[in-house]
């Protein structure tokens, strides 16, 4: 019951500080403030212990930077126009599969900092986190039409 109330009232204050959070701030202060939320969310799932936190936050962050930087050059290279459709076809199987192999690499570090269990409940955080925020951006849109 304690658990269930204390998950509500989590709830409530992501959902709160998400939807003010995102109103009427720039890009970079919008990541910022999504990536604050997202590591008070994950936090809250996976009810890390203190030597726990310390071990897998740096790794995560690494994580999180290896990701963004192969998004960033997807990004660039789907932008190039004088690249034959075949190519775009193979560069997009060939992101996918960095995609896999870092999760795959971060999958045996993060056995090193928690047990298996918890990083289950990582993989659905971070869905579950997605999920919401995709709900709270499509909610917002739908405000402003």
């Amino acid at each position: 019951m304690k658990e269930n109330l204390l998950k509500g009232i989590w709830s409530i204050i992501f959902c709160l500080t998400l939807h003010v959070s995102l109103f009427a701030q720039n890009r970079r202060e919008r990541y910022e403030q999504i990536e604050a939320v997202k590591v008070a969310f994950i936090t809250n799932k996976l009810d890390f212990t203190t030597e726990e936190a310390q071990k897998f936050w740096p790794v995560y962050n690494n994580y999180q930077k290896e990701l963004m930087d192969l998004m960033k050059k997807r990004r660039e290279y789907r932008k190039k126009t004088d690249i034959t459709p075949n190519d775009k076809v193979n560069a997009e199987l060939a992101y996918e599969s960095k995609m896999l192999d870092l999760k795959k690499k971060y999958k045996k570090l993060y056995s090193k900092t928690m047990p298996s269990e918890k990083i289950l409940l990582l993989y659905q955080a971070e869905h579950e986190f997605r999920e919401h925020l995709i709900k709270q951006l499509n909610h917002r849109r739908k405000s402003t039409n």
